[in-house]
């Protein structure tokens, strides 16, 4: 068997059937920048993540591999403007806190939430700012929301990241002829 990969022209991460997205602003970066994205799955997805091997894991990240150790998700959940690092027990309280807080928005289990946060290390998330922004964003989620997502995860990008790919797997066939 073979296999084709195709970029998909303007693809985010909800170009796959059952996907919404929303970046929002939540005020955390200050002003009106999109600082608060959030993705759901209308079904609980098997999911896969990858994580830095650095020793010094923010508590976002060290929640979200948790989170995944089962194979299994329905959102993300990221922050942008405080990364949630070196922010000890309370961070860690604080990264359950954002998954449970999304998880009662689209109704799914706390532990099929993935958190991230990334920016700037050693200051406690405001919670208050994050939970109004997951409210605005759960009631933003679209089709078309992957791009405000991505650009909601920036911190010192200057553009946003993102693309799609689609796959598909080619059977071969074989045509033999016997002559004789």
């Amino acid at each position: 068997m073979s296999y084709t990969i195709d970029t998909i022209e303007n693809g985010s991460v909800t170009s796959p059937k059952g996907f919404q997205a929303a970046g929002i602003s939540a005020g955390i970066k200050g002003g009106d920048k999109l600082d608060l994205g959030l993705l759901v799955s209308k079904v609980r997805s098997s999911t896969a993540g990858v994580f830095t091997r650095n020793m010094l894991k923010g508590a976002s990240l060290l929640i979200g591999q948790e989170h995944l150790k089962d194979g299994h998700a329905q959102a993300v959940i990221v922050n942008s403007g405080n990364a949630n690092a070196c922010t000890g027990e309370r961070g860690m309280l604080d990264a359950r806190e954002m998954a449970r807080y999304v998880a009662r928005h689209i109704g799914a289990p706390a532990h099929d939430v993935i958190p991230s946060s990334t920016g700037v290390i050693g200051v406690y998330l405001p919670l208050p700012e994050i939970r109004k922004g997951i409210e605005k964003a759960a009631g933003a989620l679209s089709e078309a929301g992957g791009e405000s997502m991505a650009r909601a995860m920036m911190t010192t990008d200057t553009i946003p990241k993102f693309t799609a790919r689609r796959g598909e797997r080619q059977r071969a066939f074989f045509h033999y002829r016997w002559s004789g």
